[in-house]
């Protein structure tokens, strides 16, 4: 069975999630690394990475880790959401954008041209907000990963039950077996 910790979110919310994945816990040595410093220095590595979105001057490792890492916190409601949102949009406000369309009017929110890579993410936030895809964008408790919920009721707890093969993540299993062991030796 393969693995569903790293399907992609929706559009454009996959490339907040890789973001927030810059922070990350690997299987093998379960120590965290921080993996967006080398991607803002090597800039082939970035596009790579992240070819929609285009690094800008005031793009620095201090202001994307920090809006990163508040993100992360809001996601499972931890932090400070939605007033840590708020306060990031007010720094970075997007532009709204009317676009008619045949039977119906969609209303996006785009960066200003100022405001680099984290305006876009924003943007992209207020967006996911509305559409309420942004809810279902989870860090799993254990390994940390950011992962999209794909659950029709929107409950799923860990990054994956089964491994799936080399690489993948089995963190349900693994609390699961977990819990078992505690009350066993209760």
């Amino acid at each position: 069975m393969k693995g569903t910790y790293n399907l992609p979110a929706p559009g454009k919310l996959e490339v907040v999630r890789q973001l927030l994945n810059t922070w990350v816990v690997p299987n093998a040595t379960r120590s965290p690394e921080d993996r967006l410093p080398a991607l803002l220095r090597d800039p082939d590595a970035w596009r790579d990475t992240f070819s929609d979105v285009q690094l800008g001057a005031g793009d620095s490792i201090e202001l994307l880790a920090t809006l990163r890492d508040d993100l992360r916190q809001m996601l499972d409601g931890s932090g400070d959401w939605p007033h840590g949102l708020q306060r990031w949009l007010e720094r970075f406000p997007p532009v709204v954008e009317i676009v008619p369309a045949a039977d119906t009017t969609v209303v996006r929110h785009t960066p200003t041209p100022e405001s680099g890579v984290a305006g876009w993410i924003l943007a992209v936030i207020v967006d996911a907000v509305n559409d309420e895809t942004w809810f279902r964008l989870k860090r799993c408790p254990d390994c940390q990963w950011v992962f999209y919920d794909r659950t029709r009721s929107r409950t799923k707890v860990w990054c994956d039950m089964l491994a799936g093969g080399a690489g993948g993540r089995s963190c349900g299993t693994i609390a699961k077996v977990r819990r078992y062991r505690e009350r066993q030796t209760s």
